[in-house]
């Protein structure tokens, strides 16, 4: 006879919604996880730390605790884990250190090398093959070297991507100056956030910088639905 305590009476009344029981259950308790964190977890050293070590939140939850719009608390976050990357990048010395310290990028779900995987993620993989290959072909030409120092830069999971994949080390130091310029101006914009939310300086409006604990998000996890 099972024990009925509460997970017991919790599953019945989730077996009554829509859906999988299980899955509404755990996407609940994602959400409650994920709004404790930005309500009272914030500047919990202990878990800034946790989420530092694992190189931040997942693809998934990232771009879910977004939703949330806790402006200032994920500012907070972010500005903490790209603080942390940037310090994490600089300490290394050439690519295989690089790959080392970023290694639970690629052991992510997205990166598996599974017996049976989904078509889309077949298709996806094989596309994002090419063009890092297209990526670091093309990085020495004026025209493209050009674009790409004025753009959004690379994720932090096609950055991991593009140095396993690059043989030329003066390619590696110079894409990572590159990001590691666009990261510390990410930076830069998220202490402006944060100041600007001091009642202080409330009255300054936001800029250009009002969208950069989105862009971190980005930056930290890539573009939401991808991976």
């Amino acid at each position: 006879m099972v024990d009925k305590h509460m997970p017991y009476f919790n599953l019945i009344d989730a077996l009554k919604g829509q859906g999988c029981g299980i899955c509404s259950i755990l996407r609940d308790a994602a959400y409650r996880f994920m709004d404790n964190l930005l309500y009272e977890r914030t500047n919990d050293s202990s878990f800034r730390e946790e989420i530092k070590a694992s190189l931040g939140l997942c693809p998934l939850h990232a771009w879910q605790l977004q939703k949330l719009g806790d402006c200032l608390s994920s500012t907070a976050i972010y500005d903490d884990l790209v603080t942390s990357i940037i310090s994490r990048i600089k300490s290394t010395k050439n690519k295989r250190s690089f790959i080392t310290a970023f290694s639970g990028i690629r052991d992510r779900k997205y990166y598996k090398n599974e017996e049976t995987v989904c078509p889309v993620c077949k298709v996806v993989r094989s596309v994002e093959k090419s063009y890092v290959s297209v990526f670091i072909d093309s990085f020495y030409e004026p025209e493209f070297n050009d674009a790409y120092k004025k753009s959004f830069g690379l994720c932090l999971p096609h950055l991991v991507t593009v140095i396993s994949r690059c043989n030329d080390n003066r390619m590696i130091r110079a894409i990572l100056d590159i990001e590691l310029e666009k990261m510390d101006n990410l930076v830069k914009e998220l202490d402006e956030i944060k100041r600007k939310y001091d009642y202080r300086f409330s009255g300054e409006g936001f800029g250009k910088e009002g969208s950069a604990w989105i862009r971190a998000v980005e930056k930290m996890s890539g573009q939401e639905g991808v991976f």
